[in-house]
Parts: C-alpha cells; sequence; structure tokens
C-alpha cells in the first residue's frame, strides 16, 4: 500500500516538473524581442489580422472600411486608436506590444508572431491645432501673426464682429447638429497652446452668482476660493463622462497683480494643478480692446446673454481695507472688487491635445470633439 501511495506521488510530481519546464520555454518563445520578429503591413497581411474602422460623416458610428488598400491619410481621417484581441477574443488591453501605429507616416505594422487581431479607428476631422491654424484671419494674438504666443497660447483676437466662429459643442453627441440642440453644451474656443491644447470657455454663464470668497480680510489665493471648490467639485462632476475625459489636469498659474492685468499673465500665487478654472484677466486683455465689443465680454458670448459683472480667476491683493480680485465689469472694463462680491462665473478648462475637430465653429455648425477611442 505504501509503495503504491509512493508511485502515485512520484507520478504527480513528474507531471509538474514537465509542465513546470513546457512553461519556462513557452514564456521564452511569448517574451522573444521584438527584434527577432518579422512585422507585417496591413496591405501584406495574408491572416487578415489587421483591419480598417472610418467613421461615418453622417451617423458618425465606425463602420468597417474593406475597399482600401492603402491607409487613410491625415488629411481625410484623425487617427483615433487600436484595439486589439487575442485568438480567443479576449481584449489584449495595451497594444503595445502586438502593433506600431507610426502617427507621422500614417503606417502600422504588426510587432508579435502571436495570432492578433486588431482594429485600427479612423475618425472624422483633423487635430484641432491644424484646423484652427488655417483659419487665419483673427487666429493667434497678433491679429493674424502666425507666429505670435503669448503666455504659450495662441489666441482668437478682435471683436465680437471678427471672431464669431469659435464655437465648439461639448456633449454626449459627437454630431454637432444633436449636440447643440442643448445650449449648456456652447463653448468657446478661446486659443490653442503651442503643443495642441484648446482652451475653452462656457459660452453661457454657469449657475447663479458666486462669491470669490466670503470674507474679505482673508488672504486666499485661487486655489482657496470658494468658486475653485465649486467648479473642481459640482461642476467638473455634471459635465458627461466623454467630455470629462477630454479634459486635461492642468497646471494653472495663479495670477496676481496690482496693476491693471496685461498681456503676461502677472505676478504669481503659485501653480495649482485642476481640471477647471476661469478666465485670466490677461487674457480678456489678448483677445481685445477692454469694452463692450471685446468678443470675450460675456454679453456676447451666446445669443440671450446679458452684460453683468464676471468674475476672472486673478486676483489684485490687498486694496484700503480688504483684499478684491479682478473682474470684467458690465461696461466691458477689467476692475477689481472686494472678494465677497456675487458675480457671473463662465467655467475654462483646456481640452487634450488629442482631440480632433469636425464642424465649421460657427453658432449653427458649432465644432464638436472627435478622435478618442
Amino acid at each position: 500500500m505504501k509503495k503504491k501511495v509512493f508511485n502515485i506521488i512520484l507520478v504527480i510530481l513528474t507531471i509538474g516538473m514537465i509542465y513546470e519546464i513546457y512553461s519556462y520555454f513557452n514564456m521564452e518563445q511569448d517574451n522573444k524581442v521584438l527584434e527577432d520578429i518579422k512585422t507585417v503591413d496591413v496591405f501584406d497581411n495574408k491572416d487578415k489580422t489587421l483591419s480598417i474602422m472610418v467613421q461615418n460623416p453622417t451617423t458618425f458610428e465606425y463602420q468597417s472600411d474593406t475597399s482600401r488598400t492603402t491607409w487613410p491619410s491625415k488629411t481625410e481621417y484623425l487617427y483615433a486608436g487600436t484595439k486589439c484581441t487575442d485568438a480567443s477574443g479576449k481584449d489584449v488591453g495595451d497594444t503595445t506590444p502586438y502593433i506600431n501605429f507610426d502617427e507621422n507616416t500614417y503606417t502600422a505594422t504588426i510587432t508579435t508572431k502571436k495570432t492578433i487581431y486588431c482594429t485600427l479607428y479612423f475618425a472624422n476631422g483633423r487635430p484641432a491645432l491644424e484646423v484652427l491654424k488655417a483659419k487665419g484671419g483673427n487666429y493667434y494674438a497678433g491679429g493674424g501673426q502666425h507666429t505670435t504666443a503669448v503666455d504659450g497660447l495662441y489666441r482668437f483676437k478682435g471683436t465680437v464682429g471678427q471672431v464669431d466662429n469659435n464655437y465648439i459643442c461639448l456633449g454626449a453627441s459627437e454630431n454637432p447638429d444633436v449636440c447643440k440642440n442643448d445650449p449648456e453644451n456652447m463653448y468657446r474656443i478661446i486659443g490653442v497652446t503651442t503643443d495642441g491644447k484648446l482652451k475653452v470657455i462656457k459660452a453661457k454663464k454657469y449657475g447663479a452668482n458666486q462669491q470669490w470668497f466670503s470674507s474679505t480680510s482673508d488672504s486666499r489665493t485661487w486655489k482657496d476660493s470658494l468658486i475653485f471648490v465649486s467648479l473642481n467639485g459640482t461642476f467638473y462632476n455634471s459635465l458627461d463622462a466623454r467630455i470629462k475625459g477630454l479634459i486635461d489636469n492642468y497646471t494653472w498659474k495663479m495670477e496676481r497683480t496690482t496693476s491693471t492685468p496685461g498681456t503676461a499673465t502677472g505676478n504669481q500665487d503659485g501653480t495649482i494643478q485642476a481640471h477647471i478654472g476661469l478666465m485670466y484677466g490677461s487674457d480678456y486683455v489678448n483677445v481685445g480692446s477692454q469694452g463692450t465689443t471685446n468678443w470675450l465680454f460675456i454679453q456676447n458670448g451666446y445669443s440671450g446673454n446679458t452684460a453683468e459683472d464676471e468674475w476672472t480667476m486673478s486676483r489684485y491683493g490687498y486694496y484700503g481695507y480688504d483684499y478684491v480680485a479682478w473682474y470684467v465689469a458690465t461696461g466691458g472694463a477689467l476692475n477689481r472688487y472686494r472678494v465677497d462680491g456675487a458675480f457671473a462665473v463662465r467655467p475654462v478648462f483646456f481640452l487634450l491635445s488629442t482631440v480632433g475637430l469636425i464642424g465649421e465653429g460657427t453658432t449653427a455648425h458649432p465644432y464638436t470633439v472627435t478622435g478618442i477611442k
């Protein structure tokens, strides 16, 4: 009996050792360096393990394109991402070990010997920076001089009559005609950073008027303000999940200046990383002359807006007996007021540089964002 039990244990141990040896060599094969693996172009891919999906310009749904013999070009579509599954149909998650897409040449290659099925998605639209550069005119600070950026941001500059093609709709749908049905989805593009991030401001004011802070005797920077808490809490959480995923967790300068804000952001209270802010006083100065014809003046933001006092995120500091901050008054000029004043606020944020734009930028055909899978 003891000998029989011993033999059974010996068999089990032998099987275990064989499995461990097999697993070791199999793992070595799986981890083989990419230099030893032949790359395969999608159009020379006899196993049809790569496929292309392009976005329908009417329905905005992605659909298979089997007729292509060449890659979509940058002038046609915006590369939106890749998804891969293994032989069993399981999503592999990170596609880096299996396929490489070169966004400069717009070509892709398989970089593994494993059986892998990958789909590359191409969206309507073009990178935001390219779209806005093509506009010319009053785009970029300096009235169309395309080499001028102030504080790393190219802005739309001009009067309300000159700047009317920077509307962007940010809602659940990529379809501009659907998105624009809700005015709360409408924003204006202030400008774009040198690395392609769009800075946008809500076209209509958000909610009820708000105080910068409740006490005028405390020195509170922007990150300590009531507005900062409200915008990065209640407002941010109210946004559609698709849009929240496109907002950059940006490093904001906390502007502080005792002189009327100028073209460059003034003396700093430091920086804060956050999703939502307000326009700087220097944003308002950069885009045009102070007054009711400045396109950033709240009355000019969207149809139905009225002239009212509006906070910026720039503070003045101590003045007389109170702490004060900069706001745009009903006459369109920058002024300072006690931080306990209740004024209008319009949220501002930066969209990731990976978004593309479709549409025309007008109120009838606003831009929407695309290109993210």
